[in-house]
């Protein structure tokens, strides 16, 4: 705030009392009222009287930068939502344009794929499926025959067959 350069033997006496006098200015709200000696003195004194100055005018720079602004005014809400809705039809509006012709796009390649897998999978099980099982029954068959098959007994037919049998193997041992 002050002049750090300037010699100022007698300014320094009165430097506390200038920065008591703007500060209770400022706190206050009321104008500066500066004591007889004081007053005299930065009429005086060109560094006080230029740091009074500067101090008064950044005050009220400071000052008039926090006052209130007004409010937004009748419609306010109005006016807003009425932007907010115009924009979003315009980007829809946009969105549709370019997207639209792929949704399309899309559709129609998904639905050739759908119809080339079913066509595959029909061919597979009208023609390739029957031909590989008539042959892989074939070598199942040949398989069978050509493994050992133990001889099974016929099932006894009757509760007298199946006593016999019984009393038979155990006869046999």
């Amino acid at each position: 705030m002050w002049n750090k350069n300037s010699s100022r033997s007698a300014c320094e006496n009165y430097e506390a009392k200038l920065e008591d006098a703007v500060e209770r200015a400022t706190e206050s709200g009321v104008g500066l009222s500066l004591s007889a000696d004081l007053a005299l003195h930065v009429s005086s004194c060109a560094n006080c009287r230029e740091a009074l100055d500067s101090v008064a005018l950044s005050t009220a720079l400071l000052h008039w930068g926090l006052e209130p602004a007004e409010g937004p005014g009748p419609g306010f809400a109005t006016r807003v939502l009425a932007a907010i809705r115009f924009e979003e039809d315009r980007r829809a509006s946009q969105r549709l344009v370019f997207w639209l012709p792929l949704e399309h796009l899309a559709a129609r390649m998904a639905m050739g794929a759908a119809v080339a897998v079913m066509a595959l999978t029909i061919y597979v099980y009208a023609y390739v499926v029957p031909q590989s099982n008539q042959a892989a029954v074939a070598t199942q068959a040949e398989a069978y025959e050509l493994v050992p098959q133990p001889q099974m007994e016929p099932q006894p037919q009757s509760k007298d067959e199946v006593l016999t049998s019984i009393l038979e193997r155990n006869h046999a041992r």
